[in-house]
């Protein structure tokens, strides 16, 4: 089969760039040809007038639209994935594609479909105000804390949905969660058209041998950018009511609201770390924190944890829970509640071998649910129902 799959990259690396890699290097791997069209942000640091450009052709790019058309006569395909289109792909690709006669799926990886930040999140804190078409709610509130770019955001994402680019286009929406899928049929999309596909990963890891804990204090482990968003301040109060826990962070700071020489005296911030640091640090862990305000769409860290036999200690709101099973392999906490992470964390912290079987399970889960080749079975599936049907 000959897969197309279409990303605009973002201005820094992001796990949709890593989900369309791991997607890429498996469909090869099964013997399929694997094509790419793509643009990048990047390109707007060295494109004049690139944010006016920008905010155009996330309406309407007929460059876009003829290299596409292009590339579909030399190359034939036999399916589009798309992945992500603002700014410089351009939604106006999808019928393109679909007078092409040639199905299209498309990897729900956050909530721009939606939402236009993609997140159901501002400064205020969880905000579905945009959601039944109502887009102008996003200037109203100023969601991207700039009115130029909240205007030019919600202007796209209007003119997408009145355009029906999305819902009359896509032949399938890979959605990641049950969660997630709900949030786009209550807005429109098709519930038909819509299929539950999670993440994946490869499954190099320590396998299903048992975790061994070192003697000493438990150390509990974030991954992530350390902000108010992904419940940081959170985190750090649970650490000074656990002084006798070790913490440590891994991830980029947002320095207008941490202040790394600050942290308490238990907690270490590892700056930004490589895959083999991580690794390391997953694997000497007793738990994964993962404290985030916001409803992410499927945290590639959880598959991380649980590829080392690692339990996950989550907010039990938004998609999580599906993930995070309480009490199987992990423990959930109402989220932003300092005093139920506080009391999950002391429950876990010195008892081994209810963490090890958590991990166990988790490893387990894994396996049997976000492998690479549950994932390749469960697409060749969808894709090829589509496939006969159009």
């Amino acid at each position: 089969m000959k897969i197309l799959q279409l990303h605009n990259h973002y201005g820094s690396n992001s796990g949709e760039s890593t989900v369309l890699d791991l997607h890429k290097k498996m469909l090869e791997r099964m013997g399929h040809e694997v094509i790419q069209y793509s643009r990048s942000s990047v390109e707007l640091e060295t494109m004049r007038f690139g944010k006016t450009r920008a905010f155009f052709s996330g309406l309407y790019n007929p460059a876009s639209m003829r290299g596409l058309r292009k590339l579909l006569n030399r190359n034939r395909p036999d399916v589009v994935h798309v992945h992500n289109l603002y700014p410089f792909v351009s939604p106006s690709v999808l019928p393109v594609i679909k007078n092409a006669a040639v199905p299209i799926v498309m990897t729900v990886h956050n909530y721009r479909l939606v939402c236009p930040n993609g997140l159901f999140y501002n400064r205020n804190g969880v905000c579905e105000a945009c959601a039944g078409g109502r887009e102008w709610n996003c200037v109203l509130n100023n969601c991207e804390e700039s009115l130029p770019k909240s205007l030019g955001y919600a202007v796209r994402n209007a003119w997408a949905r009145v355009r029906g680019y999305y819902a009359r286009n896509v032949d399938a929406f890979l959605c990641l969660t049950d969660f997630q899928m709900s949030k786009l049929v209550d807005n429109g999309i098709p519930a038909e058209k819509c299929h539950i596909l999670p993440n994946f990963m490869g499954e190099e890891s320590a396998g299903a041998n048992e975790r061994r804990f070192s003697e000493g204090r438990p150390v509990f482990l974030f991954i992530g950018r350390l902000n108010y968003q992904k419940g940081v301040d959170v985190l750090l109060e649970a650490a000074r009511r656990c002084s006798g826990i070790s913490f440590r962070l891994a991830g980029s700071v947002d320095t207008s609201f941490l202040d790394t020489e600050a942290l308490p005296d238990n907690v270490k911030w590892l700056g930004v770390i490589g895959e083999e640091e991580k690794k390391q640090a997953l694997g000497s862990a007793r738990a994964l924190l993962f404290t985030s305000r916001s409803y992410e769409g499927f945290p590639m860290v959880f598959l991380e944890a649980m590829q080392q036999n690692l339990m996950v200690i989550a907010p039990d709101f938004a998609g999580y829970p599906e993930i995070i099973r309480d009490g199987t392999n992990g423990l959930l906490f109402r989220q932003g509640d300092v005093a139920d992470l506080e009391a999950v964390i002391t429950s876990i912290a010195n008892d081994d071998q209810r963490a090890e079987t958590y991990g166990r399970h988790g490893y387990e889960i894994f396996m049997n649910e976000y492998s690479c080749e549950v994932w390749y079975r469960e697409y060749m599936a969808i894709v090829s129902q589509i496939a006969r049907t159009s």
